[in-house]
């Protein structure tokens, strides 16, 4: 039997070859520009753990809670303990320590308390739930690192509003993508328990009792001032221009004709600047480096008669929610310059019916008054 003839098929197959070649070479050039040098690639690497060594500063190998009470930094997990809606039901708050809020609460949400005075870390242990356990404490029953929970926590641990994300006195929620300006933190000479605040964050205004939002109310009611301000001094300005172009016909026909003074109003320029500034009678960041709120003094009454003392700046006073006799005074005002428009335009009237002479004379008056007063 004869062998099957040898197909035709080869110079098909080379000639539908040629463009895979193509798409290979294509893909093989392009895989060429996307590809690194192995210096690119260290360099890229040590660029990685500079900014990882950025933002986590410290190393997070060990838990905190076997060095006993130490002032640190903690973290309130708010997935493992999430804050009621109604701040006067009960709540079980934790800290965490710096390494746990990496190791152990790494993809939760996670609330930066800074720096506490004398607090154990509250991770593995009963005040957290046991699918949160500590993965970085030594369990005792195995000795096996991870797994812990359950166990006792501090006694002695205290706590305020700061682990339910609460915030000063306004007792706010923070949210940094919204907040402006810087808040401080109070030394915290009293605990929760004793009427202080436990180290809680402040706004400027509250210190002072102007509010957490002082500087977007004072602006608005500033820019509404001016505005009614602008137009009583423009009806004034209209009214003594009338008078004055009246009198003197050249003037009024130049000013019509464009030569004359223009008194459209320039806008002003608005500058937008997030960094809102201290409140009045509040001092200098650089002035200070640490601060006690009232709370903590109305706790500690004793530290009054250091105010003023060498090392201790005057006190700043919380302003009182009581009305201020001072602000009718611009409404008042308002009102008296409101009341004159109506009799200059009387007076207006009457002057042009005196004679020329009379009227020269007048002028002449005026304008000896005016030398005089400025």
């Amino acid at each position: 039997m004869d062998p099957p003839a040898a197909p035709d098929s080869s110079f098909t197959e080379t000639q539908g070859s040629q463009p895979n070649g193509a798409s290979r070479t294509q893909s093989f050039s392009q895989k060429s520009d996307d590809s690194h040098t192995a210096a690119e690639f260290i360099d890229s690497q040590l660029q990685l753990e500079a900014d990882a060594r950025e933002a986590l500063p410290y190393k997070f190998d060990n838990c905190t809670k076997t060095l006993g009470k130490l002032r640190q930094v903690l973290f309130s997990c708010l997935t493992c303990n999430p804050p009621p809606p109604n701040p006067s039901e009960s709540y079980n708050p934790a800290g965490v320590c710096y390494s746990c809020s990496i190791q152990c609460h790494g993809d939760h949400t996670l609330v930066e308390l800074f720096n506490k005075r004398d607090f154990v870390c509250d991770c593995g242990t009963s005040r957290l739930p046991i699918m949160a356990p500590c993965t970085l404490r030594t369990h005792p029953e195995t000795n096996t690192q991870g797994g812990v929970h359950s166990e006792t926590p501090d006694a002695n641990n205290k706590y305020n509003q700061n682990f339910q994300n609460r915030f000063c006195g306004c007792e706010c929620d923070y949210d940094a993508s919204k907040q402006k300006g810087t808040m401080f933190q109070c030394l915290g000479l009293g605990t929760a328990e004793e009427g202080g605040c436990g180290e809680d964050w402040w706004h400027p205004g509250c210190i002072v009792g102007l509010g957490p939002d002082w500087f977007e109310t004072a602006s608005q009611t500033a820019t509404s001032r001016k505005k009614k301000s602008e137009g009583l001094l423009e009806s004034i300005a209209e009214v003594a221009e009338a008078a004055v172009d009246g009198s003197n016909p050249e003037a009024a026909s130049n000013g019509a004709e464009g030569n004359g003074p223009q008194t459209g109003a320039v806008p002003d320029e608005e500058v937008e600047d997030d960094d809102v500034p201290l409140p009045p009678g509040f001092p200098e960041e650089d002035d200070f480096e640490g601060f006690i709120c009232y709370k903590c003094v109305d706790a500690n009454p004793w530290i009054k008669r250091y105010a003023g003392a060498p090392g201790f700046l005057e006190p700043v006073f919380r302003r009182s929610t009581a009305p201020s006799p001072e602000r009718g005074l611009l409404g008042k005002a308002e009102d008296a310059v409101a009341a004159s428009i109506p009799n200059l335009k009387k007076r207006k009237a009457d002057d042009d019916e005196e004679s020329n002479t009379s009227g020269t004379s007048k002028r002449q008056k005026e304008e000896t008054a005016e030398v005089t007063n400025k």
